[in-house]
């Protein structure tokens, strides 16, 4: 076994990356049919982490169409005679002050009753931790997105508001809870009308925990 392999992020290592909470899923929100692709994601993006920290976090996005759906446990119809929408675009995330210290992502655009959702999924992450790499497993998290020429605005979903409605029984979806995390354990069609009824509820969303990202200098 080697002593420095990639792994798939935690749940945990995921959030503190993005330095906030957001709603995590086991499964995508995206399905072949919903699957969209928009090339202005495409290139060197750059903004502050936020909570406190002022360091500058890169946004590196490239287009990768060798990434397969079923890869990570998309259902699709296997009697069809065309071929699932298999492109998918690589993130890079890292601080500009430390850019070897890199951490990929993999993300997917979904469409939405005419909104657009990026799907974030960790693709790997260098540890010399052997053990550490036994416990960890990808998790998915998926946001609201705007995109321009001159700006990415993503806004993820609100965790506190989200375990609210599951306590009130307002929200009935598939998940588990323990006593640091909700993940929700819905297949993708499921979860994509969650995103739809609370696409417009500006509750649904965590306004400490936009992101808008600008072409770097």
């Amino acid at each position: 076994m080697k002593a420095k392999k990639k792994i798939f992020i935690s749940a945990v290592i995921l959030m503190s990356i993005f330095s906030g909470c957001t709603v995590l899923s086991f499964y995508p929100l995206y399905t072949d049919d919903v699957l969209i692709r928009n090339d202005k994601i495409i290139g060197m993006w750059e903004t502050y982490e936020g909570f406190g920290n002022s360091q500058t976090l890169v946004w590196e996005i490239l287009f990768n169409d060798k990434k397969w759906i079923k890869k990570h446990n998309v259902p699709f119809d296997r009697g069809s005679r065309e071929e699932p929408n298999n492109f998918a675009y690589s993130l890079f995330l890292y601080y500009a002050a430390n850019p070897e210290k890199k951490t990929e992502f993999q993300l997917h655009l979904v469409e939405l009753d005419g909104k657009t959702y990026i799907d974030f999924f960790p693709e790997q992450w260098e540890s010399d931790n052997t053990i550490l790499g036994f416990h960890l497993m990808g998790v998915h998290t998926f946001a609201k997105v705007d995109i321009e020429n001159d700006s990415i605005v993503i806004n993820w979903f609100d965790t506190e508001w989200f375990a609210n409605k599951l306590e009130s029984n307002k929200i009935r979806i598939k998940h588990e809870k323990n006593s640091a995390n909700i993940l929700l354990t819905a297949q993708p069609k499921e979860l994509q009308k969650f995103v739809s009824k609370y696409s417009n509820d500006e509750e649904a969303f965590d306004a400490d925990f936009q992101f808008i990202l600008k072409p770097q200098k």
